[in-house]
Order: C-alpha cells, then structure tokens, then sequence
C-alpha cells in the first residue's frame, strides 16, 4: 500500500513540476506588454560633407593650372639624373670593411680569425685582420674584419660569400 501512495504522489509531482516548467517558459517566450523595447535611434553611418572643393591644389585645381613650359621640366629631369649620378659616386667613394666577429677575448678572435684564413685560402684578395676597439663605457672587444678597405658593392659580394661559408658577415664603415 505505502508503494502504491509513493508511486502517486511521485507521479502527481513530476506532473506538478511539468506545468510549472511550462509555465515558466511560455512566460520567458511571451513577452509582456510593458517590456521596454531597444532600438537604435541614432543611425549606425554617418554622412560627411565633401569638402574637397574647399582645400588647395584640388586635382580641378592642377588641371587648370597652365603646363610648364618644355625648357623647365626638362631642365628638372638633368637636374634630378646628376643628383642621383651625384649619391651613386658618394656611395662608392665611401669605404667599407666586413666585420666577421667581435669578441672580449683576444684568444677567440685569433682563432675564429685563423679557421677564416683557412677557409678563404684559396682567394688571396681576402684577409682578415684583429683590431682592438674600445668603447664608451671603456669595454675593449676584439673584431674579426678584413684588411683592405672596399667598395660597398665589393663589401656586398664578399659577405655573400661568407655567408655560403655559414659565417655571420657585417658590413661597417671604415673610419
């Protein structure tokens, strides 16, 4: 008898429960009618003002502007190829060296520097050289660089070729 009574009333419960969840989302899906709604009422794309016609040198602008005579855009192209022809002799005037190595020890530098001679054997245009650097708060490393003072062209194709040797190459400016 007792089973009997447990097994109703845990029937009528889950049945008491299932109304009640019911319930509970047709409120949640229903909305009421006093339920503030949220729209927005600035819009999302702003429209500016085109003020191109109000700034100088508009392209309206350099199009009515007369042309130059032939005499003066020619004269600024020479102008501008002996500018250019100018830097490109500076640049080659300038002397560089490749710098291979720095270290604290003048023990590593020599031997890094031997292995080097080494390896370049065979080209007699490349030898390298220690030189003592010292520093501003007074620290001295020794750098592995080359002798001869080259090109930046020269420089260029001479770290390619100790970098195929898997070297580090770093081209500085001779002082």
């Amino acid at each position: 008898m007792k089973d009997i009574k447990v097994k109703y009333s845990l029937i009528a419960l889950s049945y008491l429960i299932l109304v009640f969840l019911i319930i509970i989302s047709y409120v949640s899906i229903i909305p009421e009618d006093d339920v503030p709604i949220l729209e927005n009422t600035v819009p999302l794309i702003k429209k500016e003002k085109d003020d191109s016609k109000s700034s100088t040198n508009t392209v309206y602008e350099i199009l009515e502007k007369k042309a130059k005579s032939i005499e003066d855009i020619i004269e600024n192209e020479v102008v501008n190829k002996q500018k250019a022809n100018l830097e490109k002799i500076e640049n080659t005037k300038k002397k560089f060296r490749i710098q291979v190595a720095s270290f604290k020890e003048k023990k590593k530098s020599l031997e890094v520097s031997k292995k080097l001679m080494k390896d370049f054997s065979s080209e007699k245009s490349i030898n390298f050289e220690i030189k003592q650097i010292v520093l501003k708060n007074n620290d001295i490393f020794f750098r592995v660089i080359n002798d001869v003072t080259l090109s930046l062209n020269d420089a260029k194709k001479l770290c390619k070729k100790i970098l195929k040797k898997k070297y580090q190459c770093l081209i500085v400016m001779d002082i």
